[in-house]
């Protein structure tokens, strides 16, 4: 029951205070800086943890952190600049998204599933291999900018994007929470051995609420470019690749002997483990989006 107080007290504070920014957003009260701000905040905590788990205990030292973090802001930047340049990315006047866009978004889809597999890969071979070891910090950065750039570029360049970041955000706390309490009160079949406390059961409690989340906000929104017959698709697809998502963060932290990514968050670990659903979750929603639109 202390943990799980504990989840409720950190949690609860933290969903709001990211609900609230994104909120300013899309009032217009903060001009997009709202995204930008948790986009960075989350994304140093999280880059400064993903290094800190290489050669565990000890860690990619502190004041070797610093550069990589300065790094992870100009790629994010820049990374931003450059999709959102590319055939100067939004609808057009019909509503269509240009092709580059559709390829660019792939492409970062599959970068970052290739880079969380060889970020994974570098951590255990870090611990043995001088090469390893170097290129781990660029690939971690690589690997942890590509969702802070797709959720940037799905809010500036789709005019409900900003709409699509926060239901994104509450589908997958939904499927979070949902495959939490499920899990703990019917779980019974394991869901991978990675993460022994994951069930099945907890997974479909999850997909079911990262799905109900989804259509009441595209009722709610009343969009046509967001129906709830979409958001229902695109709840279940969020939920599934988020556990895989979750999944892929927890064979990192059991290759690197640590139960979280960090302790800056009780109860909830850290930034990375606050992310880690949503490190595959972004590029897909903004690569469905785009070809939804194409």
């Amino acid at each position: 029951m202390i943990g799980l107080a504990s989840r409720l007290l950190w949690g609860i504070p933290i969903l709001l205070g990211a609900v609230a920014l994104l909120g300013a957003d899309l009032l217009g009260w903060s001009d997009g800086y709202g995204l930008w701000i948790l986009c960075l905040v989350f994304g140093t905590g999280a880059t400064y943890e993903a290094l800190s788990m290489l050669d565990h205990p000890q860690g990619f030292r502190r004041e070797r952190r610093l550069p990589w973090i300065i790094a992870f802001y100009v790629v994010t930047i820049y990374g931003v600049f450059l999709t959102t340049s590319v055939g100067s990315v939004g609808f057009g006047s019909e509503g269509d998204w240009p092709g580059e866009l559709a390829s660019a978004a792939t492409t970062l889809l599959g970068a970052v599933l290739l880079l969380g597999a060889l970020v994974s890969t570098a951590l255990s071979g870090g611990q043995k291999s001088p090469l390893w070891a170097r290129v781990h910090p660029p690939l971690t950065l690589l690997w942890l900018s590509i969702p802070m750039v797709c959720t940037v570029v799905l809010a500036e360049a789709d005019p409900v994007g900003v709409h699509l970041v926060l239901c994104t955000v509450l589908m997958v706390k939904g499927c979070d929470t949902g495959a939490y309490f499920i899990g703990r009160r019917f779980g019974k079949r394991p869901l991978h051995p990675v993460s022994p406390r994951k069930t099945i059961e907890g997974l479909i409690a999850g997909v079911l609420t990262s799905a109900v989340i989804g259509y009441l906000y595209a009722v709610q929104l009343a969009d046509p470019t967001f129906s709830p017959g979409m958001a229902l698709v695109l709840g279940v697809l969020v939920a599934v690749v988020g556990q895989i998502s979750d999944l892929q963060e927890s064979a990192m932290k059991r290759r690197a002997g640590r139960k979280d990514s960090g302790a800056s968050i009780p109860g909830l670990g850290g930034a990375l483990d606050m992310l880690d659903s949503l490190v595959l979750v972004m590029p897909l929603v903004l690569w469905w989006r785009v070809i939804l639109a194409a």
